[in-house]
């Protein structure tokens, strides 16, 4: 190798000669931030409506955020897309989310570009940007921007935290999970649980108290490094689940109803200039009953839901509190930009009379109305065997003033809290103030990058990158009067489209399962009418159609076609090139971490399977062989008293199948299930080659399991609620594998799991209507 090549090698700009002393070293300067360059802390809530926090005009106790908000700013015209993944994706890139690929969940693939549930690789994150500036990168909680088929073991991992700019990760990737026992909990790109948390667990302190520890140890070990924090609470989205000394708290305090509650959370917004002065009192969303005209059974039901939602939202509160403490206790609060939002408005996937288990809403079980009574007795609303979601009269009072909710493109879907703290960024005569100039995600990005000195490079992970679709809200935290420097915003969600234009907004809605209308568009006037009372298209034609064009320019732009309005029905179809793969025969052992579910399902939904145990049983041995799913569907097969047993467990209905008598020796165990149509299917049980029982009856089917498969041990919710006291409930004996072998579906399904095959007999029913 000549002198010349020695010295250009990986930007060597030094001279390597025979010995140092003919030699002149070379050290390149690393990416340092500038200094002074603040940290910055985003919060980021799911599922939480414009009024939740009592600093914008709510009656949950939130003394944290309000402090926050006391010291610094609240934005009350920031708008955000109507959906988790795509607001997700939005926030950390800077992009319109169809852009980038995120415009539904990341639970389907429907083969459009818009729509492949992973943010684009060259489309650099908020996490890549800054760690390109010299920043420590870290986040916890909910990531929810990975493809459903990505997000199993061996799984494509180029959209995970860590590869998207995240040094650290602590959380789960899916779109929702326990707060008592979380399901696959990732430490980075491992599994960071392998079985039952213990009693005191809560899923947003441990995120809370694993942020803290990173900013201690990254302020020791690099005090001069500034840092990002993206703190992704699941709260409070479903299942509203809470700790019992806080529900308790909110005991008695919504009796009052939702008519009350909606009425006296307006009055304070409008008395706190939160509101614009024109602003009316909207009447009930549609569905949505009188609270008096409830019977005094439900109003008790109904109330306890909002206990729990609130409790929920105080824990949050309470978790803040706690990071600004530390902060404050490092000396670092002064120089951090931390704001707090959410993805979306409020849900209102529990309908009129809110669910007491939304995975068996999800899976056509309904809701047992004496069984909920018996819950609300024994005191168990919001524990971890329930799976809530509350009522659509507190969404709407959530979303005070607005209408409509969640997924929808009205202002109950998109317009949300926003709070912003940064003493050094923030002139102390302005503190406290409200900022009524509308800001929108995609904009939070690029003014974190000009508060920290941060560029867009114009390539990364080795494409050109795009320009952003945000624009810096900078000029507004240093000055009151700074216009804001947005003008137009287009919003789609599962078809319902929209479109803002200065004052004037369009809004199309699509029923979800019906033949899209394209030309169902409303107008509204925002200036005279900003909670979309008044439908102004037959007024204003003119204005009407201007929007329109306005609207499919940037739908064209930005990859929105083609539109759907399925329901979450659709997350069950994947490409046809991963039909095969996703139904080859699995088999576990014990070592490693539970099957997911996201693995399992496929194999056992709706449809015919096999699922054999080969294991060893000698005088004494007891425990889990294996447990699937949990305890909201699931099955069980388990060792007790020389015994063994089987469990088919439905919500609060398990179906014991008689005890088997077990001979000490090797044991080759086959749960044979046949599904005959119409959600139903029965069982054979097979030990050693005999049949110890045939044919029972049990139904429905399995179709969608929030708990994955685990050999040997029970892990987060026992599927055995008898069994839970004894955790783990590993088995003493040696466990050779479980095999699980899919079969057919019946002739009498409603699944299809070809999405190719889904979308051709659309396009059939289409063509004959």
């Amino acid at each position: 190798m000549s002198d010349d090549q020695r010295n250009t090698d990986q930007g060597f700009q030094g001279r390597i000669g025979k010995t140092l002393a003919e030699s002149f070293p070379h050290w390149p300067t690393p990416v340092r931030a500038p200094q002074g360059a603040p940290n910055v802390v985003m919060i980021l809530l799911d599922d939480l409506g414009f009024s939740d926090f009592g600093c914008f005009g709510g009656d949950i106790d939130t003394p944290n955020i309000d402090a926050l908000a006391a010291q610094g700013l609240r934005f009350s015209r920031y708008t955000t897309v109507p959906m988790c993944t795509p607001a997700r994706a939005a926030l950390l890139t800077g992009k319109n989310p169809h852009s980038v690929g995120c415009g539904w969940l990341t639970h389907s693939d429907p083969g459009y570009p818009g729509y492949k549930g992973e943010m684009s690789l060259d489309a650099p994150t908020m996490a890549e940007l800054l760690r390109l500036r010299g920043y420590s990168t870290m986040a916890a909680g909910k990531w929810h921007n990975v493809y459903d088929r990505n997000n199993v073991p061996g799984g494509d991992t180029s959209a995970w935290p860590v590869q998207r700019g995240f040094e650290r990760f602590y959380g789960f990737q899916a779109a929702e999970t326990s707060y008592f026992q979380p399901e696959n909990m990732m430490e980075g790109n491992q599994p960071a649980q392998a079985g039952v948390y213990p009693p005191d667990y809560f899923a947003p302190d441990d995120y809370t108290q694993r942020s803290l520890d990173w900013i201690t140890e990254h302020r020791a070990g690099s005090p001069d490094k500034p840092f990002f924090l993206y703190l992704a609470y699941q709260t409070p989205h479903a299942p509203l689940q809470a700790k019992p000394e806080d529900i308790l708290k909110y005991r008695g305090r919504y009796d009052a109803g939702w008519d009350q509650v909606r009425q006296a959370r307006f009055e304070r917004q409008r008395a706190t200039g939160l509101l614009e002065p024109n602003a009316q009192f909207c009447e009930r969303n549609a569905g949505i009953p009188a609270w008096d005209e409830l019977t005094p059974e439900m109003r008790a039901l109904h109330a306890r839901y909002m206990e729990v939602y609130a409790a929920l939202v105080d824990n949050v509160d309470q978790n803040i509190g706690k990071l600004v403490a530390h902060l404050k206790q490092l000396g670092q609060l002064d120089n951090t930009i931390l704001m707090i939002t959410s993805d979306n408005g409020a849900n209102a996937v529990g309908g009129p009379g809110g669910v007491m288990n939304l995975q068996g809403q999800r899976v056509g079980k309904g809701d047992d109305d004496a069984l909920n009574q018996r819950l609300l007795k024994e005191d168990r609303i919001g524990a971890q065997d329930t799976y809530v979601a509350y009522p659509a009269g507190w969404t709407q009072v959530s979303n005070t003033p607005y209408r409509l909710y969640k997924r929808t493109t009205m202002n109950g879907g998109i317009r949300v809290p926003f709070v912003l703290h940064w003493p050094e960024g923030v002139a102390e005569s302005d503190r406290g103030a409200v900022r009524p100039q509308w800001i929108h995600v995609t904009d939070v990005l690029p003014t974190v990058m000009e508060a920290c000195g941060a560029e867009l490079p114009a390539q990364f992970n080795g494409y050109r990158t795009r320009a952003l679709d945000g624009v810096s809200f900078g000029a507004m935290l240093r000055d009151a009067q700074s216009p804001t420097r947005r003008n137009q915003q287009y919003y789609e969600l599962a078809a319902n489209r929209g479109f803002i234009s200065g004052d004037w907004k369009i809004v199309s809605l699509q029923p979800p399962q019906k033949t899209i209308d394209l030309d169902n568009w409303m107008l509204f006037d925002l200036a005279n009418d900003p909670v979309e009372q008044h439908d102004l298209a037959r007024q204003h034609p003119e204005v009407l159609q201007r929007l329109i064009a306005a609207f499919e320019r940037q739908a064209d732009a930005n990859y929105v076609y083609p539109l759907d309005n399925r329901t979450e029905v659709r997350s069950m179809g994947v490409p046809p090139h991963e039909i095969e793969r996703m139904l080859l025969p699995r088999e576990c052992h014990r070592a490693g971490q539970a099957l997911p579910g996201m693995v399992i399902t496929p194999l056992v939904a709706d449809r015919s399977y096999r699922i054999h145990a080969s294991f060893n049983w000698t005088r004494g041995d007891e425990g889990m062989v294996f447990s699937l799913g949990d305890r909201f569907s699931g099955l069980a097969l388990f060792v007790e008293d020389g015994a063994l047993h089987c469990v088919y467990q439905w919500w609060f209905n398990p179906k014991a199948l008689p005890p088997v008598p077990l001979s000490e020796g090797p044991q080759r165990f086959t749960f044979d299930y046949e599904a005959t149509g119409d959600r139903r299917g029965r069982a054979s049980l097979v030990l050693n080659g005999s049949h110890v029982t045939d044919a029972v009856e049990l139904s429905p089917t399995l179709l969608r399991l929030t708990g994955g498969l685990s050999v040997g041990l029970s892990r987060r919710l026992a599927v055995v609620e008898r069994l839970e006291a004894r955790g783990e409930f590993r088995y003493t004996g040696t466990i050779e594998r479980v095999r699980v072998e899919p079969g057919a579906l019946p002739a009498r399904t409603s699944l299809v799991q070809n999405e190719a095959e889904l979308q051709a007999r659309m396009r059939a029913a289409a063509t004959a209507s």
